[in-house]
C-alpha cells in the first residue's frame, strides 16, 4: 500500500472518529459540555457553538444589528467564551443564561459605538439564522409588529426578544438582564401595553 493511500485512509479515519465524537457529545447536557470545554476540549466547545450560534445571531438582529454586524457579535461572544472558559463557575447561572447575558451586553456595547448603523434596513436583510418567530415576521401581517417593537425602549425590546423569540422563562430572562423577576414581569407588561398602543396607532 502506498504512503499516499495510507495517509488518505488515516485522514478519513480521523474525520470519521471526529464526526462520531461530535455526535456523541451533541447528546450531552450543557453543563457536561461546559465541564469538558473548561478542561480545553475543543470538540465540546464546537458543539456548544453549534447549539447556540444561531440563537445569538437572532438576539443580535432582534436588538438591531444587521448582516455581518450580527455575525461578528456572535463570533465575538464565542471567542470570549473560549478565552475565559476557566472562569466559568457551575454554581452560578445556567450556561445558557450566562451566554445570553454576555450576548446582550456585547450587542449593547456594539450599538453604542459611533459606527453603528441603526438597522433601519433590517426588513430587507436576507436572514439565514432567524428563529421560527422571525420567520413568521417575514410575512406582511407580522411586519407591523416588528415595526412596533422597534419603537419600544431598548430594555423592553430585549425583554420581548428573550421571552418570546428565545422562549425563555421570566426567571431566565430576568437573570440575563440582571433584574428581579418582578421587574422583568413589569417590563414585559409595559412592553405589551406599549405594543398595543403602537399597533393601534398604525391602524
Amino acid at each position: 500500500m502506498s504512503v499516499g493511500i495510507r495517509r488518505e485512509m488515516t485522514t478519513g479515519s480521523q474525520a470519521s472518529e471526529a464526526a462520531r465524537q461530535n455526535a456523541s457529545l451533541s447528546e450531552l447536557a450543557d453543563q457536561d459540555l461546559v465541564a469538558l470545554m473548561v478542561r480545553g476540549d475543543k470538540h465540546a466547545y464546537r458543539v456548544l457553538v453549534e447549539r447556540y450560534y444561531r440563537g445569538i445571531i437572532g438576539i443580535a438582529r432582534r436588538m438591531g444589528l444587521t448582516g455581518s454586524d450580527a455575525e461578528d457579535a456572535a463570533q465575538d461572544v464565542f471567542v470570549r467564551v473560549w478565552l475565559h472558559r476557566e472562569k466559568w463557575r457551575p454554581e452560578g447561572a445556567s450556561f445558557k443564561t450566562w451566554l445570553y447575558r454576555v450576548a446582550v451586553n456585547r450587542v449593547i456595547d456594539l450599538k453604542r459605538k459611533p459606527q453603528f448603523v441603526d438597522g433601519s434596513d433590517l426588513e430587507n436583510m436576507p436572514d439565514e439564522a432567524i428563529s421560527p418567530v422571525e420567520q413568521l415576521a417575514q410575512h406582511q401581517e407580522f411586519r407591523r409588529l416588528r415595526n412596533a417593537i422597534k419603537l419600544l425602549s431598548e430594555q423592553q425590546q430585549i425583554a420581548i426578544n428573550l421571552f418570546y423569540d428565545r422562549e425563555l422563562s421570566n426567571q431566565e430572562a430576568a437573570a440575563i438582564m440582571g433584574v428581579s423577576v418582578n421587574a422583568m414581569e413589569s417590563l414585559l407588561k409595559r412592553a405589551r401595553k406599549r405594543l398595543r398602543e403602537e399597533l393601534k396607532a398604525m391602524g
